[in-house]
């Protein structure tokens, strides 16, 4: 039996407002790198744009031509500050005046070591030792400065900027994944009532699909893909392939097996859908189409966080129930 067919998946797909993710993605935004050394902010611009010159709408200052007034700072997404373990006198002044505007600034440290160096400051939203301005250095950038960006502004940020492709990525992945697994625990909380049991998991099917679809979607946006929404979602579900995506939908009935438990249900509902988005972004930023079993070896590969975020979920909510 077909649990959901596809001409389905596009009416549940479309109730959505999809143009509002794709103005999401193209949207503008501005990144100013703050540095004391402008040979150094421009090192560094021209490492996240993925090119020998910096992108547009990435700008380097030094402390003294920071403006985070008026209009000046509602413009402003990000600062990424790059500065030595000690601060100077000017990048002092300047940080300060971020706190007062509250401006989201990522903080990299260069040429430290030390742990301490690594403990958030007043008025920074994260804070990273970075070892070197180089492709390295951005398996630690990357994520920092990502996660100083408010979420509705990160999908245009990879879009424009490659080199932040991976960290942007693994957030959406990881939030969608946790947002189904504890969308199904609560879910199988209800099903414990027998009358509920078909009709919650049948709907669990269509929110977790919906979900998965729209994460593959912003991935796409988020990669640089273009055309109608509806050819980009065709193409997500045939890279991910109709048979994965309903097989593991159907998985998600195991909700009606009482003896299965909770956490089964919600740990499947994490692997499937981080393993579906790992998949669209092989295809949208390499061009590679996984086989419907190496999308499965996926799931297994995360089938460990997933029982972790179940048992998370369940222990939570016993604690709770105890502590009434």
């Amino acid at each position: 039996m077909n649990i959901l067919k596809l001409p389905d998946v596009w009416r549940v797909v479309r109730e959505l407002d999809l143009e509002s993710i794709r103005s999401e993605a193209e949207a503008r935004f501005r990144l100013i790198v703050l540095c004391d050394s402008e040979a150094q902010g421009a090192e560094a611009a021209a490492l996240l744009s993925g090119d020998e010159a910096a992108h547009p709408w990435v700008e380097v200052r030094t402390p003294a031509e920071l403006d985070v007034s008026g209009d000046d700072r509602a413009t402003i997404t990000v600062v990424l500050a790059l500065t030595p373990p000690a601060l100077s006198p000017a990048m002092a002044s300047a940080f300060e005046r971020l706190s007062r505007a509250r401006v989201p600034v990522a903080t990299a440290v260069l040429g430290s070591g030390r742990p301490v160096d690594a403990v958030v400051r007043a008025g920074e939203t994260t804070r990273v030792l970075v070892p070197a301005l180089d492709e390295s250095g951005m398996g630690v950038l990357g994520p920092a400065l990502v996660s100083a960006v408010p979420t509705g502004q990160r999908l245009a940020l990879a879009r424009q900027l490659p080199p932040l492709r991976d960290a942007v990525f693994d957030l959406l992945i990881d939030d969608t994944a946790k947002a189904n697994a504890t969308y199904s625990f609560t879910t199988a909380m209800a099903e414990q009532v027998p009358v509920l049991d078909v009709p919650l998991n049948l709907a669990d099917i269509v929110i977790l699909t919906k979900n998965q679809l729209l994460m593959g979607y912003r991935i796409a946006l988020g990669a640089g893909k273009s055309g109608h929404a509806r050819d980009v979602i065709g193409e997500v579900v045939g890279v991910v392939g109709g048979g994965f995506l309903f097989r593991q939908a159907a998985r998600s009935l195991v909700g009606l097996i009482p003896v299965a438990g909770i956490v089964p249900k919600v740990a499947i509902a994490y692997t499937g859908t981080w393993a579906i988005g790992r998949a669209v972004v092989l295809w949208a930023t390499e061009g590679k189409r996984l086989s419907a079993g190496a999308i499965g070896r996926l799931s297994r590969d995360a089938a460990g966080r997933g029982r972790a975020f179940a048992k998370a979920l369940v222990g939570t909510r016993s604690r709770s129930a105890r502590a009434k």
